[in-house]
């Protein structure tokens, strides 16, 4: 699975890193880099020439629904910034033990900690998950578009 992230910048981005360090620490998943996911792209590389060229929009849902067109990729879902995968730390595979009540705990904790009330993304590139899409620790930045 390859996807094409934009990246927060400079003290935002550190403050999002630890964030999502210490909550990984805190309930046993992993860390990840702080992202938006623009979409999902298919295995084929030749289609990043084509995204890497395309102008960035004013609408952000003009941009995402145009590059998944040129990208061929996945249906969108809304824009986010993960700050936390419910995957066990060293088998990757979904835990259970993430219900509702407890989501909705670690997410109030973690409004409460973001100072910030906009992210300003930037630094697009395209990351590979490697041997899988729940492969987080194989995830590395291929190219910046």
């Amino acid at each position: 699975m390859t996807s094409i992230w934009l990246r927060p910048q400079g003290d935002q981005e550190q403050a999002l890193q630890s964030l999502v360090d210490r909550v990984a620490d805190e309930h046993g998943t992993v860390s990840f880099p702080p992202h938006l996911t623009v979409c999902g792209v298919p295995g084929d590389l030749a289609v990043l020439d084509a995204a890497a060229a395309y102008e960035n929009s004013p609408e952000l849902r003009e941009f995402r629904e145009r590059l998944r067109d040129i990208t061929g990729a996945r249906p969108l879902i809304p824009p986010h910034i993960s700050l936390l995968y419910t995957l066990d730390r060293v088998s990757q595979m979904p835990r259970p033990d993430f219900d509702a009540e407890r989501l909705e705990g670690i997410a109030a904790r973690c409004a409460a900690e973001i100072r910030d009330t906009h992210v300003t993304l930037a630094r697009p590139v395209v990351n590979s998950a490697g041997g899988g899409e729940t492969d987080v620790r194989g995830w590395k930045a291929m190219r910046s578009l």
